[in-house]
């Protein structure tokens, strides 16, 4: 795959770690239009490719993300409109879908996604780490709802899943103060999985994506479905969904392999059948 704005890179044992690169250093990996389609693309693609067992978004450079940059067009619309703009709602509302409609193909990913957070991260950037399963950061990054500082709001999906990641209380002072996060207190607040010098960041980052890439992909994309659609469920709802994936993975090579090891003390070796 060639983009203009994206790198990418097959890793792991099997290539089943889908490595991918913001590739705008010298804004920081803001956001830019092509950016957005570009995300929208590659995640679009990866959803129908069986051989991607985990997907790991960083940023090149210094930077893992600084949010939108509109700086190549101002937007359309009373969303962006400023005192000499023309009010457009449905300009503005079209506009928002290009957005969107990234983050929305990030979040329909059936396999794990782990965000690799090298550098600053805010605005667009900090609702793509929330939007990710796992996350690991360097000391050097850093946090902000930036959005807030410009009369917004966490619009990109921030407001939900924010709160769900790191608990409603620090998500609320975040989102209505703007001021930045530390790596340390966002790590302690349950925003990152692991929390390493930068140097170690690559490192560890593939030592988690390795052990996802080892697991079995059914289970693995069973495992995901369920906990994100079971979330507004009751108990007993969400059990009835559980029996039924139960019953599509307990015929599958993948269980067959995982009793096979087990009997044979060895490690399993899973296809994804």
């Amino acid at each position: 795959m060639a983009f203009e704005t994206l790198l990418t890179e097959r890793r792991g044992e099997t290539g089943g770690i889908f490595w991918l690169t913001l590739n705008r250093p010298e804004k920081l990996n803001a956001l830019s239009m092509t950016l957005f389609a570009e995300l929208r693309e590659v995640f679009q693609q990866i959803r129908t490719d069986r051989s991607v067992r985990c997907v790991v978004i960083t940023g090149a450079g210094r930077g893992f993300c600084a949010g939108a940059d509109f700086s190549g067009g101002r937007p359309p619309g009373l969303l962006y409109a400023d005192q000499e703009s023309e009010s457009d709602l449905e300009g503005g509302r079209l506009f928002f879908r290009n957005e969107s409609e990234a983050y929305i193909a990030l979040k329909r990913l059936d396999v794990p996604v782990i965000a690799s957070v090298n550098g600053v991260c805010v605005g667009a950037g900090l609702d793509m780490v929330a939007h990710c399963d796992m996350a690991v950061a360097s000391t050097a990054a850093r946090f902000q709802v930036a959005y807030v500082k410009r009369g917004l709001f966490a619009d990109l999906g921030g407001f939900y899943s924010l709160p769900r990641v790191i608990g409603w209380r620090k998500a609320m002072e975040m989102m209505t103060t703007g001021r930045f996060m530390s790596a340390e207190e966002a790590h302690a607040a349950g925003l990152t999985n692991y929390l390493v010098a930068p140097e170690e960041l690559e490192t560890k980052t593939m030592e988690l994506a390795r052990a996802v890439e080892a697991g079995p992909p059914l289970g693995q994309k069973l495992g995901k479905l369920l906990a994100y659609r079971t979330q507004g469920m009751d108990f007993e709802s969400a059990l009835e969904f559980s029996a039924v994936a139960l019953a599509a993975t307990a015929v599958s090579e993948d269980r067959r392999e995982g009793v096979r090891s087990f009997q044979e003390k060895r490690e399993p070796r899973f296809s994804g059948r």
